[in-house]
C-alpha cells in the first residue's frame, strides 16, 4: 500500500491509495487486463488508471469503487479488502483554513439614499396608476342612457266625457269604461250586431246631448284632429295599442286599433298613456300634433297629459 499527498497553493489534498490488491488478484487469475476490460464492457485505460491510483482519469471516485467491485466478481475474490484502499471522497480545502471567511465586504460604491419620488418616473408604475384610474372612471360614471321623459301638459279649466269613433265593422267589447259613436260613411246598411249599440247610443237624455262630442272616422282615411273641445286624440295609420289610465288609477281604455282607429278622451284629467307601436299612430294634445319619439323606447311611448 502506497499513499501520496499533494499539496499546492492554497489547495491540500488528503492522501490518495491505489488499489495494489486488484492488480494482484487479477495477475493470480492470469487474466490480462484487456480481458478483464472486455468482460467488463469499460476501456482498457479507465482499468489501468484505478489499478495506477489514477482517479483523477475516472469520472469520480464513486465510479472508481463501483469499478472495483464489479471487478472484483468477475475475478470471485472479495471485494472489502481492494474497497479499503480506495478513498471514499476526495475534498479540496480551497485557502487556509486558519483564515476566517466572515471578511467585511465592500459593495465598491457608497449607498445612495432611496427617494419614494424616483419610484413616480418609472414607466411600469405609471402605466399601472393610468390603468386603475381608468378602472375607476368606468366602474363609477354615471349611465348616459336615462328613462324616457314623461310628457307633460298644463290641465284645462273644463273637460268632456270620453268620446271613440270606430270604423264600420269594429267592435268595442262589452264593459269597456269609455262611449263610443258609430257613424257610417255614405251607407244605410248595419248589421244586427250594430244595432242595438246604435239604440242604445240614441236613447241618452236630450240633456247630456252637448257634453258629448261624436268624431267620425272612414276606414280608408283616419282623422287626425280631435274635435273642438278634445282633450286628448289617439288615431291609428296601422295595428297599434294603447292603454290609458286616469288619476284614480282606473283603466279608462286598454285595446288593440287597427288603422282607422280614433280614441278621444275629453274627461278629467290627467291620463298616463301607454302607446304600443307608437309609429303606426298620430297623437294629439287639444286639437295639436303630439310628437311622441322623444318618449319612445323600443317602440313603445309612455308619457302623460295633464
Amino acid at each position: 500500500m502506497s499513499e501520496a499527498t499533494v499539496e499546492g497553493s492554497g489547495v491540500s489534498v488528503e492522501p490518495v491509495s491505489r488499489p495494489i490488491r486488484l492488480k494482484e488478484a487479477r495477475e493470480a487469475a492470469g487474466l490480462h487486463i484487456a480481458a478483464l476490460a472486455a468482460a467488463l464492457k469499460v476501456p482498457v485505460k479507465k482499468l489501468e488508471a484505478l489499478e495506477a491510483g489514477r482517479y483523477g482519469e475516472l469520472p469520480d471516485l464513486t465510479f472508481a469503487r463501483a469499478l472495483a467491485s464489479s471487478a472484483c466478481r468477475q475475478l470471485k475474490v472479495d471485494p472489502a479488502p481492494i474497497l479499503q484502499q480506495i478513498p471514499l471522497s476526495a475534498s479540496p480545502k480551497l485557502g487556509d483554513h486558519r483564515h476566517s471567511l466572515n471578511a467585511p465586504f465592500n459593495p465598491g460604491r457608497d449607498e445612495e439614499p432611496i427617494n419614494p419620488l424616483s419610484w413616480l418616473s418609472r414607466p411600469a408604475l405609471l402605466a399601472a396608476i393610468a390603468l386603475l384610474l381608468g378602472a375607476l372612471v368606468i366602474v363609477f360614471l354615471p349611465r348616459a342612457e336615462s328613462p324616457p321623459a314623461v310628457a307633460s301638459v298644463a290641465e284645462p279649466a273644463m273637460a268632456e266625457p270620453v268620446v271613440v269613433a270606430e270604423p264600420v265593422a269594429a267592435q268595442e267589447p262589452a264593459g269597456a269604461a269609455v262611449q263610443e259613436g258609430v257613424m257610417p260613411a255614405g251607407t244605410d246598411a248595419a248589421s244586427p250586431a250594430v244595432a242595438p249599440a246604435t239604440a242604445a247610443v240614441a236613447a241618452v237624455p236630450a240633456e247630456a246631448a252637448p257634453s258629448v262630442a261624436v268624431a267620425v272616422a272612414t276606414p280608408t282615411t283616419p282623422a287626425v284632429a280631435a274635435s273642438a273641445g278634445g282633450l286628448l286624440s289617439i288615431a291609428a295609420t296601422g295595428e297599434s295599442w294603447v292603454e290609458v289610465i286616469n288619476g284614480s288609477g282606473n283603466v279608462v281604455a286598454k285595446r288593440l286599433l287597427q288603422a282607422g282607429d280614433v280614441i278621444d278622451f275629453s274627461a278629467a284629467p290627467p291620463y298616463s298613456v301607454v302607446l304600443g307601436k307608437a309609429d303606426a299612430a298620430e297623437v294629439s294634445v287639444r286639437g295639436k300634433p303630439f310628437d311622441t319619439a322623444p318618449f319612445s323606447r323600443s317602440n313603445v311611448a309612455r308619457f302623460e297629459v295633464k
